[in-house]
């Protein structure tokens, strides 16, 4: 599990979306830096869609309740990036503000193991779909880890 401690600018649950609702109003939604995303989950050895978290400008802390193989990709943030590295159990990963680019996904082995809605994991705030009850994440909240890929 990963306990939010702080959710930092507008935090939120992401995969590749949902393409193919349009026709119903739903937007595809999905990470904004897709390759980034896809990258951070091929680091972790998830598929290329597992959701993970995506911070915009400001990162967030996030505790561990056991130990996790994590990466961060996208903007830069400092520190470790662009290749798994380890999170011991009851660890806080703290991430300040970017120095470039406005989103960094936090891919963690297994993804993030919310609820499917119209096939996808994203969220989307606009309508209130996805991720946790289809809002940015606020502290306190907690994600679970699916189970560690083969």
């Amino acid at each position: 599990m990963i306990r939010v401690e702080s959710p930092g600018l507008l935090t939120t649950v992401q995969d590749l979306g949902r393409p193919g609702y349009a026709h119903l109003g739903v937007s595809a939604s999905g990470a904004a830096d897709a390759l980034a995303l896809r990258v951070g989950n091929r680091l972790v050895g998830n598929s290329e869609n597992a959701a993970a978290l995506e911070m915009t400008l400001t990162g967030g802390a996030f505790s561990f309740d056991s130990d996790a193989v994590v990466a961060l990709t996208g903007s830069d943030f400092g520190g470790e990036r662009w290749r798994p590295f380890t999170v011991r159990a009851g660890e806080i990963l703290r991430l300040g503000p970017t120095r470039h680019g406005a989103r960094c996904y936090l891919s963690v082995r297994g993804g993030i193991d919310v609820p499917l809605v119209l096939g996808s994991r994203s969220t989307h705030v606009r309508s209130g779909l996805g991720g946790v009850a289809g809002r940015a994440l606020q502290a306190g909240d907690v994600l679970p880890i699916g189970a560690t890929p083969a």
